[in-house]
């Protein structure tokens, strides 16, 4: 079982260093670098995906001191005046 399956692989490489030489080596990197940006476009994707359903839960949870009327929030920090206001 065992060998077939190191056999397998064998083939398989031999294979891809055939296919390499046929094809040249100017279109074997162009096939790496498309295979490369698309993994790295599936891997981000995977990453935002991820952080967009982590913000929209923090903005569902709230923060515990602000009050939400609507679509606005009203922070408890915003009531009254401050000592720097400069007004009389």
């Amino acid at each position: 079982m065992l060998e077939k399956v190191f056999a397998a692989i064998g083939l398989a490489v031999c294979m891809a260093l055939l296919l390499g030489m046929l094809v040249g080596r100017q279109r074997v990197s162009a096939m790496l670098q498309r295979t490369r940006s698309a993994w790295r476009w599936s891997r981000q994707r995977r990453h935002a995906e991820r952080e967009a359903v982590e913000v929209i839960e923090r903005a569902r949870r709230g923060a515990p001191n602000v009050k939400r009327e609507g679509n606005v929030y009203r922070p408890s920090s915003f009531n009254g005046r401050r000592a720097d206001d400069h007004q009389e």
